[in-house]
């Protein structure tokens, strides 16, 4: 099937749009956990393209090249292009001042064109590169240009549905909880696997959970304070990584172990894997709790509740 073709049936569309270098590519790797590509990372030819597994659902996700060239192909073919989309992710590098309006003056164009064709996707706009390591007035000079473009981009053309995050490579939650959060607008019965995570965390005390898919996403998570919620959505990526490794030992060994548990701050963080989709990518539990293990009994009964929920037809 070509990449133009008309949108699968079952399929929700991604689209990640912006200037060139404005970091989509970079954003979709530490998705896959490849970070060790990001000093390689040379521009996206045109569109690319690929498909994955959400919570039963497949998810095409759109990664279209900046260049100008590209652009102008885009919005003179934008219903071919456009059509479809279910989500728009739209990347603006905030630290490059010169091509700021340049960003500004292409995100308008879309929306002029997304009016003009009566089509209407959430706009999810990240200001990328928000970077730890600034200095105070480096912060603050960022901070205002965000207000700034904000406050522009929410006056577009009555274009009511934009929603805004700051993100950066280098807080690798700040992608994550991002993309989650967007994703699971897409699937109906989230409030419901909340509900059931919730209800495991109070019954065997964990002061934190989460539960996350092969691509580092969240898809539901309980804390008992901002603290807890801070450390274990710094550390999931780095325990899936850890899992990885491990993985490609136990294949070496011939051991098969499905749990990591990691001492620290006088808790105990279990990582622990299990299959929720058959035939699909595994998922994970990460748990902070006292105790070195978890009960057997509630963990499976967990298991069997999450997948009830997802035999429901989306």
């Amino acid at each position: 099937m070509s990449l133009y073709d008309k949108a699968e049936p079952n399929v929700r569309k991604i689209v990640f749009v912006g200037l060139d270098n404005a970091g989509k590519t970079s954003i979709i790797l530490s998705l896959l956990r490849e970070i060790s590509k990001f000093a390689t990372i040379k521009p996206t030819k045109n569109a690319e393209r690929r498909v994955f597994e959400f919570l039963g659902m497949n998810i095409s996700e759109w990664d279209l090249g900046g260049h100008e060239r590209y652009r102008t192909y885009y919005l003179e073919n934008f219903e071919l292009i456009f059509r479809g989309t279910d989500i728009l992710i739209y990347v603006i590098d905030i630290q490059d001042n010169k091509r700021i309006m340049e960003s500004y003056n292409y995100l308008d164009q879309i929306i002029i064109n997304l009016n003009r064709l009566q089509l209407n996707p959430p706009i999810y706009v990240f200001f990328h590169k928000d970077d730890p390591d600034k200095t105070e007035n480096i912060k603050i000079n960022i901070d205002n240009k965000i207000s700034y473009l904000k406050d522009k981009i929410e006056d577009f053309h009555d274009y009511s549905k934009f929603y805004f995050y700051k993100t950066t490579v280098f807080n690798l939650s700040s992608i994550i909880s991002a993309i989650s959060e967007i994703l699971l607008t897409l699937y109906p019965r989230s409030k419901v696997i909340d509900t059931a995570l919730k209800e495991f965390a109070n019954k065997i005390g964990v002061e934190g959970v989460e539960l996350i898919d092969d691509n580092s996403l969240i898809i539901s998570s309980y804390y008992q304070n901002d603290k807890i919620k801070e450390v274990l959505t710094h550390v999931n990526p780095f325990f899936l990584r850890l899992m990885d490794e491990f993985g490609r030992l136990d294949n070496l060994s011939g051991n098969k172990e499905n749990q990591i548990i990691i001492e620290r701050f006088d808790r105990n963080f279990i990582f622990k894997q299990f299959n929720l989709i058959e035939d699909t990518a595994p998922y994970y539990i990460l748990t902070c709790i006292n105790e070195p293990s978890l009960d057997e009994n509630d963990f499976n009964t967990l298991i069997k509740i999450l997948r009830d929920i997802l035999s429901h037809e989306i």
